[in-house]
């Protein structure tokens, strides 16, 4: 295996590890949340941050492997890596492609993470809000008909439910 080669192995490997870790901070993040854990959520998405850092770091360091491994092998530097594991040695390809299945796998399984907390966030902050609005109608100054018919304001000492009507 070429130096080239090797370098984008391990940083695909390195890649590998780091989504790995992302998922299990994403499914970490979601049972903080649903315990009400602040200090264990607010240390998850701490490391979350970290993580997609040095993700992105990971990610333009395999770019350059890749143009460089492209241009090595004739293809343009834009090439993904599909075309450069069909040009690379057999027991390259092995490798590579195995790599590839298990980011492209894990990189759906964040997706499906992502979504999954971001619609269970919004349903529990739909139904705080919902919450908020019922209390704050009962506790808000506001018209309504007394015993005898006429309009009453209701002041600070109202009750949640008034028997007047």
């Amino acid at each position: 295996m070429s130096q080239g080669m090797t370098n984008l192995a391990d940083v695909l490997h390195a890649r590998r590890a780091s989504m790995e870790e992302m998922i299990r901070l994403l499914a970490e993040e979601r049972e903080a949340t649903i315990s009400c854990d602040t200090e264990r959520l607010h240390e998850a998405t701490a490391r979350k941050l970290e993580v997609a850092a040095a993700m992105e770091v990971l990610d333009g360091n395999c770019r350059q492997l890749m143009a460089n491994e492209a241009e090595r092998l004739g293809l343009p530097a834009n090439a993904t890596l599909s075309p450069i594991i069909a040009r690379s040695a057999p027991a390259e390809q092995a490798e590579l492609t195995a790599l590839q299945k298990k980011i492209a796998f894990l990189a759906g399984e964040i997706r499906q993470l992502v979504d999954d907390n971001r619609r269970f966030l919004g349903n529990s902050i739909a139904t705080i809000n919902r919450s908020l609005a019922f209390f704050q109608s009962r506790f808000t100054v506001s018209e309504t008909y007394g015993g005898s018919g006429q309009m009453v304001e209701r002041g600070a000492n109202s009750s949640l439910l008034r028997r007047e009507i």
